[in-house]
């Protein structure tokens, strides 16, 4: 066998390797961000309810006062209130728990805005810190607070 055809065919049996491996904690969660964001941005309850883990507490500057129906019921309130809604996730960082690698942190810089047509009735800007626990191989969000 010829020594390129050969090393052709190691490349593509170790990039056939590398296709079928599991993604990292890190690259999961960072799915799962995308996702929380495409969910909003598409005005999709279950979509972000999902995201939520059943012992979620979140709030504004430490206070953790909104649990998962509270979510819930902000989410139908910003949903009925805002037909377009967009929202850019910048400068994420995201921390594995190098003990328990099912817990994370993650922290991000989010621009949020609603309105009825092509201008936004309300814009905020936020930095957002978050607390995620895997859960039967889905990260969910079980602390969320933003500032």
């Amino acid at each position: 066998m010829k020594p390129a055809l050969a090393t052709t065919i190691a490349l593509f049996v170790v990039l056939l390797a590398a296709c079928g491996q599991r993604q990292g904690p890190e690259q999961a969660l960072r799915e799962s961000i995308r996702e929380l964001e495409t969910a909003l941005a598409e005005r999709s309850p279950g979509g972000v309810l999902d995201k939520l883990a059943e012992s979620f507490l979140g709030g504004s500057s430490g206070q953790l006062d909104m649990d998962k129906e509270g979510a819930q019921k902000a989410l139908a309130v910003y949903f009925l209130r805002y037909h377009r809604i967009r929202v850019v996730v910048t400068q994420v960082e995201v921390e594995i728990d190098p003990y328990e690698p099912a817990l994370a942190q993650a922290t991000a810089n989010v621009a949020l805005a609603g309105g009825e047509r092509l201008i936004p009735n309300s814009a905020g800007f936020y930095r957002v810190e978050s607390r995620w626990r895997e859960i039967d191989g889905e990260w969910q969000i079980t602390r969320l607070q933003w500032h």
